[in-house]
């Protein structure tokens, strides 16, 4: 019987029963859309900090005192260049200006293209300044004194460039207040992998004010907050298990209850128990392989389309808005996620269903 009208036959009792295995349907497919929906987030978020992160160097220097960094000076610049194994030393200047109008800190960040009379500015922060006039141009109020300068373009939100102000070098130092040799931090170019540790570690020795941070650390650092992301993001995957547990008790007590005297009545027309098996195994691999992929589709759809509602709020708070996710597609763990929830769930429905295809038909008929 396993040729094209078997597989014919069991599409049509399928659809015959279709009402029964909706509901395993629609929840299979609710469980894989919020776990790849926050995969897909969280993965997004981090590819672009590591982007990031790959296009400073290979240790980061702040100054810390008295808990606050402060800025540095050539002073330091200079003395970090006399270590063995450091290549070079850039000083980055990077800050925050206080836009008092809304009670909110503008990031600012240097952008060297630009000239000295424009600027850049993300997404969000052009919608703000709309709301308070300011569409061609921005004062920035520094020392009782304005910067004006022109709104040259909008760019694209995403983690990197959200709530962000660019400007050139000067009018950085201009905005924030810092002299001509001062930086916010400097980022020190090691070509020997080897030395990073060394170099990190023998800074703070050198200099106890100062905060050396190895790229792969700040690495670490950022998997362990996107990756595990508050309590929140743990209790959806607490529900999400929950439900797919309760999913595959139900689906069992379906199999021993509605689906008994079913199997009884094939068995005595002359289904074999590998017909009965793979009768089960057609019907539910579509139900559960439609559910997979829906779900996926959907959650691609709901991220990187339409910037994830709501969950977008566990990861970046409910202030950032007019923020686009980056595609990423982690293939690995979206085999992980199949070979978790669709094996499980397809032994829930073969392993009953052979048990009962087995037992003795006159009971099952009872």
């Amino acid at each position: 019987m396993r040729n094209k009208s078997f597989i014919d036959f069991s599409v049509r009792l399928l659809i015959k029963e279709k009402k029964d295995y909706l509901f395993s349907f629609f929840i299979f497919a609710f469980i894989i859309f919020i776990v790849t929906a926050v995969l897909f987030i969280s993965n997004s978020i981090k590819r672009d900090l590591l982007v990031a992160l790959a296009n400073e160097g290979q240790v980061i220097v702040k100054n810390n005192k008295g808990g606050h960094y402060a800025p540095l000076n050539d002073a330091y610049l200079d003395a970090l260049l006399e270590i063995n194994g450091v290549d070079d030393v850039v000083g980055k200047v990077d800050g925050y200006y206080n836009f008092a109008q809304d009670r909110r800190y503008f990031h600012v960040v240097v952008e060297e293209d630009l000239n000295d009379s424009s600027i850049y500015v993300s997404e969000d922060v052009g919608e703000l300044l709309k709301k308070f006039k300011y569409e061609k141009e921005f004062n920035f109020l520094v020392k009782d004194t304005l910067i004006t300068l022109d709104i040259a373009k909008v760019v694209a939100s995403n983690i990197i460039s959200n709530n962000t102000i660019f400007v050139n070098e000067y009018n950085a130092r201009r905005v924030l207040e810092m002299d001509d040799d001062a930086y916010s931090y400097f980022v020190l170019k090691v070509p020997n992998e080897d030395e990073i540790e060394n170099i990190a570690l023998k800074i703070p020795k050198l200099y106890p004010n100062l905060v050396a941070l190895p790229d792969y650390e700040v690495e670490s650092d950022y998997d362990h907050l996107y990756y595990y992301k508050g309590g929140i993001f743990m209790i959806l995957y607490i529900v999400s298990l929950v439900s797919f547990f309760i999913l595959l008790k139900n689906q069992i007590s379906s199999v021993y209850g509605s689906r008994r005297k079913e199997i009884a009545i094939l068995r005595s027309i002359g289904f074999s128990i590998s017909d009965i098996i793979l009768l089960k195994f057609i019907q539910n691999s579509i139900v559960v392989f439609g559910a997979y992929f829906m779900a996926i589709i959907l959650s691609y759809l709901y991220v990187f389309f339409f910037d994830a509602p709501l969950l977008r709020n566990i990861f970046l708070g409910e202030h950032v808005t007019h923020i686009s996710f980056t595609p990423v597609v982690d293939i690995k763990m979206l085999f992980l996620i199949f070979i978790f929830t669709v094996i499980p769930y397809l032994a829930s429905i073969l392993i009953p269903s052979w048990k009962l295809a087995i037992e003795d038909i006159s009971e099952a008929m009872k």
